[in-house]
């Protein structure tokens, strides 16, 4: 019989790159070998949420359970061999002080590591910072990346708009460096287009600059993919992230991405994007005017990302969860032999 996988999801928001991604890892799972199934958790993620999921939360029967990120905790209402946990980033721990962070800290990361028979980083970057902080965890952590949707295609783009380029920037939130961005476009002839619902802080910046400023609300995955193929440029200029799913979506439809010259941003990146210090606005914009002015380097860049994006296929990430998969099983095997 095949393998049966339970994939443990958070409550569904309006956030669902996370969804999207274990998805996509499910449906390139080989069907003769393996049977996957989502369980989402019945309550979301404030504090009281927490404890309500861990009283209630009722996971079916699998041979594999596999965390898919954001609900660490829910390892206490599995089984620690057959479990292992996804982290995507330790995001919580930049944007917490104090008591809270201590906290989030044990629920999110140090617990859960004890409770998991494998954990995934989805960047060399999210590893090592992992391990900064638990370095006897070291052993049980693998690195695998994100999957790339197979959908994204270069088919519908349009000529680059040299005169007037448009400009799209993934995320609206604190590290996502999006006012660094507006301070460094400002003056340039060109548009920007922003994914997300915008704070204070960036509606401010906005309106201090001679810019063209476009907020693009609730995209689904269609809208999304259409946002990148009428972009000029994708830009992904972020403090922080786990990943940056952005970058090689961008590439695989064939716009020019520039983003920071910080892991894991610039290892996703590979040779195919403009690197730049995201904290240096002037740094930024001379990155973008390269790109608006160079034809040859947007050629080039383009071309590296079409290369970079092959070892995201989804079906060689799947590959490397279904052998993680297959040694779970291996070893509660042996285990269940030996008592």
């Amino acid at each position: 019989m095949p393998t049966k996988v339970l994939f443990v999801e958070r409550k569904r928001s309006s956030f669902v790159s996370l969804e999207k991604v274990f998805r996509l890892v499910a449906s390139a799972l080989d069907p003769e070998r393996f049977a996957a199934s989502f369980a989402q958790m019945p309550f979301s993620n404030d504090l009281v949420s927490v404890v309500r999921n861990l009283l209630f939360f009722r996971p079916e029967q699998a041979d594999v359970y596999h965390v898919t990120g954001h609900v660490h905790y829910i390892v206490f209402r599995l089984p620690v061999e057959r479990t292992i946990l996804t982290i995507h980033d330790l995001a919580f721990l930049h944007t917490r002080k104090g008591l809270r962070r201590f906290m989030l800290k044990k629920i999110l990361l140090d617990w859960p590591l004890r409770r998991t028979r494998y954990v995934t980083a989805v960047s060399e970057a999210t590893r090592d910072e992992i391990v900064s902080f638990l370095p006897q965890f070291e052993g049980k952590i693998r690195v695998i990346d994100n999957p790339l949707d197979p959908s994204l295609t270069p088919l519908a783009r349009s000529a680059f708009r040299s005169e007037r380029p448009v400009i799209l920037q993934v995320g609206t939130m604190k590290h996502k460096n999006v006012v660094n961005l507006i301070n460094a476009l400002d003056g340039i002839e060109c548009e920007l287009r922003i994914v997300g619902d915008p704070d204070p802080e960036i509606i401010e910046a906005a309106s201090r600059v001679s810019l063209h400023v476009e907020f693009l609300r609730q995209l689904d995955d269609r809208a999304m993919s259409e946002a990148y193929l009428d972009a000029d440029i994708v830009a992904f200029c972020s403090t922080y992230e786990g990943f940056g799913l952005p970058i090689i979506e961008a590439q695989a439809v064939g716009t020019p991405v520039i983003t920071s010259n910080l892991r894991p941003m610039s290892d996703v990146a590979g040779e195919g994007a403009m690197l730049v210090n995201p904290h240096d606005p002037n740094s930024i914009r001379e990155g973008i005017i390269r790109i608006i002015n160079d034809e040859a380097l947007r050629t080039s860049l383009v071309e590296a990302g079409y290369k970079n994006i092959d070892r995201f296929r989804s079906d060689r990430v799947a590959d490397r969860y279904m052998k993680l998969y297959d040694k779970v099983n291996q070893s509660l095997e042996t285990y269940q032999m030996l008592h």
